[in-house]
């Protein structure tokens, strides 16, 4: 496995370990206030670690890095994520537009402008990290000779 497909593997289960803290956060603390506050900051915090691969995934001044063929599935898993987060905005704000209601005094809460990007930044990076993954499994196992 090389460092393209560890730095998938990592985002992937920091991403999910993300989702699924702080869906439990602000259970908890809906069942016991009624409204959240937390769970943002728990969200935060727990994004925040991504900050981590530097420092997890070092570079080695001995080893090759990245080929032709790494540099190539990573520049079509990130034209993927990208085409496919606009496709995504772009429903989700007409689906939010009509869900609300056409009519002119209609509004949608503050709080879904913030949500939209930070759900488009993971998307993102779920989307890039799974097409790594892909198209490095799809690829051939070596010649032989």
């Amino acid at each position: 496995m090389n460092r393209l497909q560890k730095l998938a593997w990592f985002n992937l289960i920091i991403i999910t370990a993300t989702i699924l803290i702080t869906a439990l956060a602000i259970t908890i603390e809906i069942n016991i206030r009624g409204y959240s506050t937390i769970g943002f900051w728990v969200f935060v915090a727990l994004l925040s670690s991504l900050k981590l691969k530097p420092y997890l995934f070092k570079k080695s001044r001995n080893k090759v890095l990245s080929d032709e063929r790494d540099d190539l599935i990573q520049k079509r898993a990130l034209s993927f994520a990208y085409t496919l987060f606009w496709i995504v905005l772009v429903v989700s704000s007409f689906a939010i537009f009509i869900s609300t209601g056409m009519e002119p005094k209609s509004s949608v809460p503050a709080i879904t402008l913030p949500l939209m990007v930070i759900g488009g930044a993971l998307f993102m990076k779920i989307v890039c990290s799974i097409s790594i993954l892909v198209q490095y499994g799809r690829g051939g196992k070596g010649e032989k000779s």
